[in-house]
């Protein structure tokens, strides 16, 4: 009887147990379900740390670094007041708002922001999609979304140094602009990659990683210049140094526009197009474009139309008119 009577107990419990568990809305679990997916999907990296298995549980690296962000924050708010009402020009003042950190300030972001993915990952690994928990998928969210943040700042605090690294390899202020987006990119890459345990500071880092991609970039571009001139003047005008004396032909424009008048059975096009907008011969203006006016009409990038551009001169050397173009005198 005792058996029994424990196995009717046992029976209603699970019964009203059941009773008890709270009914959830199809659509929230089919949301729910999607924004586990998604996490598990998502690529968290970080850098790990030892101490990070002492840290369980402890969230005095994440405060000290919420708060830090909240007074760099504020910091670069009252720089930035003062460098406009000082400053005649607006723009002058968009490098200084964020000023390089120290490095304590480096180590304490740095330490937050991979405990963080450190957490969220581990946490994650926990995650059913089948049987999504309403109260992990929020708290995963908000420590990526606080990594996130950690993350920007690290960026806007070491823009200032990808600027005077750009600087330095530059000739032009559109190189400066290339530069400094390319060195964003780098910058973001080294900020992933840095392992602040070693007690290195991350200006040094960024600066060598952000030095050897400028400096490989400038090579590059060396060498296409060398090769390729960019402009029609330069393209029929440019010659060596010791047929400086010897004119290469009357009218460059004219013997462009002939060439180009052939393009058409020879290149692609959009590589025509290319040429025709470069040397100011496609559209109402006569003035040429530049590669980055031309990159947004044809939805790529700048760099991809100087490459089809190269390409498109190179198919067109063969039909160099030597009666109307100097081809020894040019070095062709």
């Amino acid at each position: 009887m005792s058996v029994c009577s424990a196995r009717r107990r046992e029976s209603k419990a699970k019964t009203s147990s059941s009773k008890r568990r709270p009914v959830v809305d199809p659509a929230e679990l089919q949301a729910l379900r999607t924004a586990a997916e998604e996490l598990l999907q998502t690529e968290i990296r970080f850098i790990y740390a030892a101490e990070f298995e002492e840290l369980e549980g402890e969230s005095e690296p994440v405060t000290a670094a919420l708060l830090l962000l909240e007074e760099l924050q504020v910091s670069a708010a009252e720089v930035s007041k003062t460098v406009s009402e000082s400053s005649a020009d607006p723009g002058s003042g968009l490098n200084a708002c964020d000023p390089l950190l120290t490095f304590s300030q480096e180590q304490t972001l740095f330490r937050a922001m991979n405990l963080l993915r450190y957490r969220a990952n581990r946490m994650r690994s926990r995650l059913d999609p089948s049987a999504p928990s309403a109260e992990l998928i929020p708290q995963i969210r908000r420590m990526l979304e606080q990594s996130e943040h950690i993350r920007g700042q690290l960026v806007r605090s070491n823009l200032r140094l990808v600027a005077s690294i750009a600087r330095k390899f530059s000739t032009s202020v559109q190189d400066v602009e290339e530069f400094s987006s390319d060195g964003s990119m780098i910058l973001l890459g080294a900020i992933d990659r840095f392992d602040y345990s070693r007690r290195f500071r991350f200006s040094t880092y960024a600066t060598h990683s952000i030095q050897r991609h400028f400096f490989r970039a400038w090579k590059v571009r060396q060498r296409r210049r060398q090769r390729f001139p960019v402009t029609s003047a330069e393209i029929l005008t440019e010659v060596p140094e010791e047929y400086n004396e010897q004119p290469i032909c009357a009218d460059p424009q004219a013997v462009v526009k002939e060439l180009l008048q052939q393009a058409p059975d020879v290149l692609d096009p959009r590589e025509h197009q290319i040429l025709l907008h470069r040397f100011g011969l496609g559209g109402v203006s006569s003035e040429a474009r530049t590669l980055r006016e031309i990159a947004a009409d044809l939805g790529v990038s700048k760099e991809r139309v100087r490459q089809l551009q190269l390409k498109a001169l190179e198919k067109l050397r063969p039909f160099l008119n030597p009666a109307q173009f100097n081809l020894e005198a040019a070095g062709v």
